[in-house]
């Protein structure tokens, strides 16, 4: 069945529509339609199940990821699932860093050089404070996409990371919150995914390959092989991967998927578990722009489909900002507005720069903020203006202020409805929130599995490798052929083993640039606990030589 009939007769038959179309949904019909959310993975999978069950297969392939209640839930119970949202917070953020500058100026106290002269001036070393974010506030919801913007060096990639609890806490101030409830960086580790800005995936692993070595670490041993196989069959079809799910990644010696595909596979590998939160550092970063509309649609349909969307993007299109629900516009650290892309045109409108007509809102104001960052008082009106405009909207309540949900029954809402896949069978939340999800062995034979298979598929890097050691092996076995008994035959004997060990550190020299290539995939997986440290390193030194 296509990616596109598939998706017509699941959202047929769960009731759900989108906010706005899907990829390839230009043809669905709201008419039918009972919420505003699409269905989750889990869900997905579990309709892929009873449709076999239907059609008299005797194996289904549905995806039953946890049983919080009872067993014949609904779309009903489903609904009311979905009635309990998320809200990610944020308050004053605040962060700075240490920047060392020279300084050079006149003492006193002048010190003499070898030649006697006196030294006019002393350079000294001084610190001084850069502030990368001030007071930075908002919120998030599940269901909608929140996008940073801002030019290059306004703070876009920080806030993500403040987000991400990708900055030491020691030197970030503020306050994160999920339903009003601190959260803790352990949990959020388990419940988020954070996207880099570079596609790091091994170049000779086809697509589908990809995202089933991510299901293998991220998805639980209890779990078998079949329903891992059919999660990473419905995601294809959700990142619209279907027709190059056969072909190889590729790299600079390599020809592979076109580069929005890459992005969407990066997406792909770190919401294999289905994480409430994903961040997402300029996804659309160096895409033509047809690729970076495909990868907002499918970050807006994972919004959709219950997460928590948080991305930085430079300069979105026309299209894009249709598909954006909240946006944050960074100036030098500051925020300089905050709110939905319909409220643009009246806020710099009540600022004293409407926008014309036939403008691009988004455009507008980013050639505002440029031009108001080299003029003389800089954005100070701007970001005092954005305060006083938010204090006039302060006495609106959230609708999280209106529900006080707690964050344990949202999360344990969002389990029930086939997020955070984890595999328990309990009634236990706590069961969900292990630190990794597989044991230790279990992680050092997919990673040597992989690494194997990608250096299986690179002939020339095998080839030198097989190489080294049979040249070396050849030149040890002729120096040292037919020793004898003598003394002299025992001095030799400890010579080639003296050479043999040299030379066993040479040929696996070769390794190094190799991990050099992977450390990035290496920091990028092991941030998040896709799989221990400990386990990777075994893993190489298996599979080096």
């Amino acid at each position: 069945m296509s990616c596109i009939g598939s998706e017509r007769s699941i959202s047929s038959r769960l009731g759900f529509s989108s906010r706005r179309q899907a990829i390839e949904m230009d043809d669905y019909d709201p008419q039918n339609s009972i919420g505003q959310l699409s269905p989750t993975l889990g869900e997905l999978l579990k309709l892929v199940g009873d449709s076999s069950r239907k059609e008299g297969d005797q194996t289904p392939v549905h995806h039953q990821v946890i049983e919080m209640g009872s067993n014949n839930t609904t779309i009903t119970t489903n609904l009311e699932a979905r009635s309990l949202p998320f809200v990610l917070s944020f308050t004053n953020l605040t962060y700075s860093v240490k920047v060392r500058r020279k300084m050079e100026f006149s003492t006193c106290f002048r010190r003499k050089n070898r030649l006697g002269a006196v030294d006019e001036t002393v350079d000294v070393q001084s610190l001084n404070s850069k502030v990368l974010l001030n007071n930075i506030s908002g919120q998030a919801r599940d269901g909608e996409i929140m996008a940073v913007l801002g030019a290059s060096g306004s703070g876009k990639s920080t806030l993500i990371d403040a987000l991400a609890n990708r900055i030491a806490k020691g030197s970030l101030k503020g306050s994160v919150k999920l339903n009003g409830e601190p959260l803790e960086s352990r949990l959020l580790k388990v419940i988020s995914a954070y996207v880099m800005q570079d596609d790091l995936l091994y170049p000779m692993l086809t697509v589908e390959e990809t995202l089933m070595f991510s299901a293998e670490f991220r998805l639980p041993r209890s779990l078998s092989k079949s329903k891992k196989k059919a999660r990473v069959q419905a995601l294809i079809d959700q990142l619209g991967l279907r027709n190059a799910a056969k072909t190889v990644i590729g790299d600079e010696g390599h020809r592979g998927v076109s580069g929005g595909e890459r992005r969407r596979v990066s997406i792909g590998i770190d919401i294999i578990h289905d994480p409430i939160i994903l961040f997402l550092d300029e996804p659309t970063s160096g895409l033509d722009s047809t690729s970076a509309f495909m990868v907002v649609k499918v970050l807006q349909r994972i919004a959709q489909s219950g997460s928590i969307v948080i991305m930085s993007i430079h300069q979105p299109s026309y299209r894009i900002i249709g598909l954006l629900d909240r946006l944050i516009f960074l100036s030098r650290g500051q925020t300089v507005y905050s709110g939905t892309p319909a409220n643009i045109p009246g806020y710099f409108a009540e600022f004293g720069h409407p926008i014309p007509e036939n403008e691009n809102r988004t455009e507008f104001a980013l050639d505002l903020i440029r031009e108001l960052e080299v003029s003389p008082g800089g954005t100070k009106s701007l970001v005092e203006f954005h305060k006083s405009w938010m204090n006039l909207k302060s006495s609106r309540k959230s609708e999280f202020d209106r529900t006080g949900l707690s964050l344990k029954d949202a999360i344990s809402a969002s389990i029930s409805r086939g997020k955070l896949v984890s595999g328990a069978t309990n009634n236990n939340s706590s069961s969900t929130m292990a630190t990794f999800a597989n044991p230790m062995w279990k992680e050092i034979v997919v990673l040597s599995k992989r690494s194997i298979m990608n250096s299986w598929r690179l002939p020339e890097l095998f080839g030198v490798r097989l190489g080294a050691v049979m040249v070396t092996g050849f030149i040890l076995a002729t120096m040292f052929w037919k020793l004898d008994n003598s003394p002299r035959g025992i001095q030799e004997r400890i010579g080639f083993f003296a050479f043999a060990m040299s030379t066993t550190y040479y040929t696996c020299a070769d390794a190094l640039p190799v991990f050099l290539q992977e450390r990035f995939i290496f920091m990028r997986e092991t941030a998040y606990n896709a799989y221990r440290r400990s386990s990777y390193c075994i893993s190489r030194s298996i599979t080096a030589e």
